[in-house]
């Protein structure tokens, strides 16, 4: 996982937060003066999905990081075109997320922190 965080660090200007059983890329984003934490990837191995723990953990672990770098929201994207598009949007409605736009083939969730 190293090289891909140094990667997505590199390329995107995106932080990676790891857990046991996932992983997250994200990055801070400028909004009407307001710090936005905005998820570009969030990826839970399919052997404890059902679970939702991992899931919780990587969440909270999203949260506190987003908190410790001013953000006032934290925001994601759902592209209907991917694999297991559905299950990502429950997911994002399940731990509080909002949709607050949807533009051709994509879903924009949002939540305040």
């Amino acid at each position: 996982m190293d090289l891909f965080a140094e990667y997505m660090k590199e390329r995107e200007g995106c932080e990676t937060l790891v857990t046991e059983d996932g992983f997250l890329t994200a990055k801070v984003i400028q909004e009407d003066d307001n710090n936005i934490f905005f998820i570009n990837d969030f990826f839970v191995a399919e052997s404890v999905r059902k679970k939702r723990s991992s899931a919780i953990k990587l969440f909270n672990q999203a949260k506190n990081t987003a908190k410790k770098l001013g953000c006032i929201k934290m925001r994601g994207l759902i592209s209907i075109d991917t694999l297991n598009a559905t299950e990502s949007l429950k997911a994002n409605l399940y731990y509080g997320y909002k949709v607050i736009a949807a533009h051709e083939n994509i879903i924009y969730v949002e939540i305040e922190l």
